[in-house]
């Protein structure tokens, strides 16, 4: 069998003039302003794992900033959009390569974690794909932010935002990917490309095609792990937990419920130590 399909190498180095400009996400660490409520794969841990835990000790503080969570998740998206952070108060400047970015350049989505979101150069139909040349700090793309911190709901401990680089096809995921960005603060990034394909079956990497994988409705590997576990959640919990946003249609937990929470917590410890085991190949 080894002879059949032999573990083989590829390393090519490309000069090359220009690179295809990556897509730039950007979200404030703070999903809504404090005024604007009433009170065999690896596993991820979503939120609710590090705020709503079983047997956690009652606190009144704590239990305000469970209820208003909980409001928050059952709001639709229109009325989560109201409560965050403005685009255009949070992003204050964006310049590409010296001249302010067009505006049909910048996309805006949804995060159930971090709230109203920015992408700048997400790929569309209508438009080709920016390109760079050069490289230094005025070749690129400059972002200034304002965080509004005095608006910072009790919920958020951490002043700042979240960046994610990213292709211009995919779909941002910031609580995966990315890095922090803190206040009062000048960040640099430069980037080099690597690109690796993977071979399907027969060969060992097993990898899966996601988005053209016939029969399933996941687009990456990640959102093939937060499936796996809300099964497991709705077959054990009769509820699945909406801070790991996929399968929404199912009947979400109920976040101050302790019983529901320690079930989850059991859910997940145990497709940790005794599975049954995701299979989410790599893609």
């Amino acid at each position: 069998m080894y002879f059949l399909y032999p573990i083989v190498f590829t390393l090519e180095v490309e000069q090359v003039k220009s690179l295809e400009f990556p897509a730039v996400s950007i979200c404030n660490f703070n999903r809504m302003k404090k005024f604007g409520l009433s009170l065999g794969t690896p596993l991820l841990l979503s939120e609710r794992s590090s705020s709503f835990y079983c047997n956690a000790t009652s606190d009144s503080e704590q239990d305000e900033i469970k209820e208003s969570l909980q409001q928050y998740y059952e709001m639709d998206e229109e009325w989560r959009w109201r409560k965050g952070h403005k685009p255009s108060d949070f992003m204050q400047k964006c310049l590409f390569r010296g001249r302010f970015c067009p505006r049909n350049r910048l996309s805006y989505f949804q995060n159930l974690r971090y709230g109203n979101c920015i992408t700048f150069n997400k790929l569309n139909k209508e438009m080709e794909a920016l390109a760079v040349s050069d490289v230094g700090p005025n070749t690129g793309l400059i972002l200034e932010l304002n965080l509004q911190s005095i608006f910072y709901h009790p919920s958020t401990k951490t002043l700042g935002a979240r960046v994610v680089i990213h292709h211009p096809n995919e779909t941002p995921s910031p609580e995966d990917q990315g890095f922090n960005a803190n206040p009062c603060t000048e960040i640099s990034v430069s980037l080099r490309q690597s690109i690796m394909y993977r071979l399907p079956t027969p060969f060992r990497d097993h990898c899966v095609d996601y988005e053209r994988r016939q029969g399933s409705s996941v687009s990456n590997q990640k959102d093939c792990v937060r499936n796996c576990i809300q099964k497991e959640n709705f077959a054990k919990c009769g509820c699945i937990d909406q801070t790991l946003s996929v399968m929404n249609y199912l009947t979400p937990c109920d976040l101050t419920n302790t019983t529901q929470m320690c079930c989850l917590d059991d859910v997940l410890e145990t497709l940790s130590n005794y599975g049954p085991f995701c299979d989410c190949p790599q893609p």
